[in-house]
């Protein structure tokens, strides 16, 4: 396994650990926001399996992970940005969402980490372009 798909591969591990840790402990997700923890769910699934995917179809599971976190990378802006919350039957305006959020250390870490997995992909895409084998083309008879 090429170095750069195991950098991915770390870094995926980490994504779906720090996943699994805000599933855990975050009670204010899964009370206000049962969606949200679903579709969190269904990230931290993915990262494992795309480390499967790096051993097994490695060109595929590095576009497939640049991909993920892409849209991981869109849906948590799109919550800072445009998210409200429902908090104690009322609503929470996005100013006091984006106070919760941007206060979540473990929001913020798991946010980096997919812009470190969109370069990691980036990188890994361009070096497998760059060194993809070349068949060797047969004189003319």
């Amino acid at each position: 396994m090429k170095t750069i798909n195991i950098l991915a591969a770390t870094v995926l591990l980490v994504s779906a650990a720090i996943g699994t840790y805000i599933l855990t402990t975050d009670s204010y997700l899964w009370a206000q926001a049962p969606t949200h923890a679903e579709g969190l769910i269904a990230f931290v699934v993915i990262d494992v399996v795309l480390v499967g995917g790096l051993w097994w179809k490695p060109k595929l599971a590095v576009i497939g992970m640049t991909l993920l976190a892409l849209i991981q990378f869109g849906a948590m802006g799109a919550d800072i940005f445009v998210g409200t919350m429902t908090f104690g039957g009322g609503s929470v305006a996005q100013s006091g969402f984006q106070t919760y959020l941007l206060g979540d250390t473990a929001f913020k870490t798991l946010l980096g980490v997919q812009v470190v997995l969109i370069v990691i992909g980036v990188l890994a895409i361009i070096t497998g372009r760059r060194h993809s084998p070349v068949t060797p083309q047969k004189p003319p008879v």
